[in-house]
C-alpha cells in the first residue's frame, strides 16, 4: 500500500520516464499548464498579427480595385487557414512545434518519447475546438476551457487532443557535451566496420553523449556499453566486440568520417 508521501510524488511526477529495448530509461520533464499558456498566447499573437497582416495586403491588392467582397474572401481563408492549420503545418515542418513552444522550448512527442508524426498532430489540432469550449458554471458564468479542465485533472498535464492523439508535451534541455571525446576509437575495429552508418539523428545524439560524457564512471560507462554495442553490432552484420566501449567510439568515429583510419602505434 503506497503511504501518502509516495502517493503524492506519484501524482505531482512531472517526469517522463521511457523505456528502451537496450532496458536503458531517457527522462524529460513534462510541461505543465502555466508554460503552456504561455506559449498558446505567444502562438495567439503571431496568428493575430498575421491575420492583421493579411487584412491590410488584401485591402491593398483588391480594396482599391472596388472589390471589397475579395478581400473579405481572402481574409475568412486566411482565418480558416490560421485556426485549422498554424498548429498541424508548425509541428510537422519542426518536429513537433510550434513559434511559441519554440520560445518556451516545448516540444510535443508521443508517449514513447518518439516524435510525433502527421496523424498524431493532425488528431490532436482536430480535437483542439473542443480544447477551447468554455465549460458552464452552476451560476450560469462561463469559466476556463475544456483543455484546460482536462489538462489539470490529467497526471501528466494532457489535454483532449494529447489523450486522443497519444502525445504529451515535454520541456526540452540542452545538454552540454565536450569537443574532445572521452573515449578512442580503435584502428583494428575501424577496419571492420561499413562506411555507412544505418542509424537515425536520434540514436547517433545518444551515441555521442555515451562517448563524450564525462560525468561517468568506468564501471557504468562498461556496463551500458555491454548492453548496446551487441544490438549495434548484429544490425551492422559484424561480429560482437570484445571491448564494448572501443567499439562504440569506433562506430561514432566512422560516423563522423566514414574514410578515417587510424595509425597503430608502434
Amino acid at each position: 500500500m503506497l503511504t501518502s508521501g509516495r502517493l503524492m510524488a506519484q501524482l505531482i511526477d512531472t517526469q517522463l520516464e521511457v523505456g528502451t529495448p537496450e532496458h536503458l530509461a531517457f527522462r524529460a520533464r513534462i510541461a505543465g499548464p502555466a508554460r503552456r499558456i504561455v506559449a498558446y498566447a505567444l502562438d495567439l499573437l503571431v496568428r493575430f498579427f498575421a491575420l492583421v497582416t493579411l487584412a491590410i495586403l488584401g485591402n491593398l491588392a483588391f480594396g482599391s480595385l472596388g472589390l471589397d467582397g475579395v478581400a473579405t474572401g481572402v481574409l475568412l481563408a486566411g482565418w480558416f487557414a490560421l485556426d485549422w492549420g498554424y498548429y498541424f503545418a508548425c509541428e510537422l515542418l519542426t518536429g513537433g512545434r510550434s513559434p511559441g513552444k519554440m520560445a518556451l522550448k516545448l516540444r510535443v512527442v508521443r508517449t514513447n518519447g518518439l516524435p510525433i508524426t502527421w496523424r498524431e498532430s493532425l488528431l490532436r489540432n482536430l480535437a483542439r475546438a473542443a480544447d477551447v469550449m468554455f465549460l458552464p458554471s452552476s451560476s450560469g458564468v462561463t469559466v476556463f476551457g475544456l483543455g484546460l479542465f482536462v489538462m489539470t485533472a490529467d497526471r501528466k498535464f494532457r489535454r483532449t487532443g494529447d489523450l486522443l492523439a497519444g502525445t504529451i508535451v515535454v520541456i526540452e534541455e540542452s545538454t552540454r557535451v565536450n569537443t574532445t571525446p572521452v573515449l578512442t576509437a580503435s584502428p583494428e575495429l575501424l577496419d571492420e566496420l561499413p562506411l555507412t552508418m544505418p542509424f537515425d539523428r536520434t540514436e547517433m545524439e545518444a551515441l555521442e553523449l555515451f562517448v563524450n560524457r564525462q560525468q561517468m564512471s568506468a564501471e557504468r560507462r562498461e556496463e551500458l556499453a555491454e548492453i548496446i554495442a551487441p544490438v549495434l553490432a548484429k544490425r551492422l552484420h559484424v561480429p560482437e566486440p570484445r571491448q564494448a566501449t572501443l567499439f562504440l567510439a569506433s562506430i561514432w568515429a566512422r560516423a563522423q568520417d566514414p574514410h578515417r583510419r587510424l595509425e597503430t602505434p608502434s
